[in-house]
């Protein structure tokens, strides 16, 4: 960070401060999930649209707060800036490669996790008690078209704010660990979801910030988050794979 170009904003992140900006969005996390979207639900809102309605209304402030907070670090808050301030840059050669190998890594581990917890030990639900996604029935096509804006939603406002925002305030705090105190609390945000979903969650919430931290790129965990959600999303939705 240019200090000449900046004004001091949460120049260091430490254990509690952590803990209060993860806290808060799990909280108001668990609070759409537990109360609003069942509202929705009872209303007669599809599951999913009730999900990406709700789960917006938390996604959303996760990257004003961001775009602002890197904002008001800066002197000269140009839109170029802000990104440079968040660390979103192109990516070269090296970080395309590491993202790739860090996917691939993670794809295995997930699917390996799921047939441990299917067929070993712990025996958890793998999806929220809110929502289990299934393949969409014909008519229902179009909720693929909501899904699209709160996929980048989720995406961009998580990562700009988890890894662009936070992270490189944790890095003096925390130093070569910045990477598994932020996993373990970006899993800690899902809690909701339940532990079924955390145990299969393990390690995406950990890859990401390793990756990010080793290449000092939020746009790595952009692209290794997308690759994670978006192709995970689809293959049950269109009817590619089991749920």
């Amino acid at each position: 960070m240019d200090d000449q170009q900046q004004k001091p904003l949460l120049g260091r992140i430490g254990a509690g401060l952590s803990l209060l900006l993860f806290g808060v969005p799990a909280l108001l996390l668990w609070l759409a999930t537990t109360q609003l979207l069942p509202i929705l639900v009872g209303r007669g809102w599809e599951p999913l649209l009730a999900w990406f309605a709700s789960g917006g209304l938390v996604l959303a402030p996760l990257l004003v707060a961001a775009l602002l907070g890197a904002r008001m670090a800066l002197a000269a808050p140009t839109a170029p800036a802000i990104l440079e301030h968040l660390r979103v840059r192109p990516l070269s050669g090296e970080d395309w490669r590491l993202a790739g190998l860090v996917l691939l890594f993670t794809f295995a581990a997930v699917a390996g996790l799921q047939l441990f917890n299917a067929n070993v030990w712990p025996g958890l639900p793998p999806h929220p008690s809110f929502m289990a996604v299934r393949p969409l029935m014909i008519g229902q096509y179009y909720i693929l078209a909501f899904w699209l804006p709160f996929f980048v939603l989720n995406i961009v406002g998580e990562e700009f704010w988890w890894r662009g925002f936070i992270q490189p305030r944790q890095e003096p705090v925390f130093g070569r660990s910045t990477w598994l105190v932020q996993g373990l609390l970006h899993g800690l945000f899902h809690f909701s979801f339940g532990f079924g979903v955390l145990f299969l969650l393990l390690p995406v919430v950990l890859v990401i910030p390793w990756a990010v931290q080793r290449t000092r790129n939020t746009s790595v965990g952009i692209i290794i988050h997308a690759g994670v959600n978006g192709p995970g999303f689809l293959v049950v939705t269109l009817g590619l794979a089991p749920t």
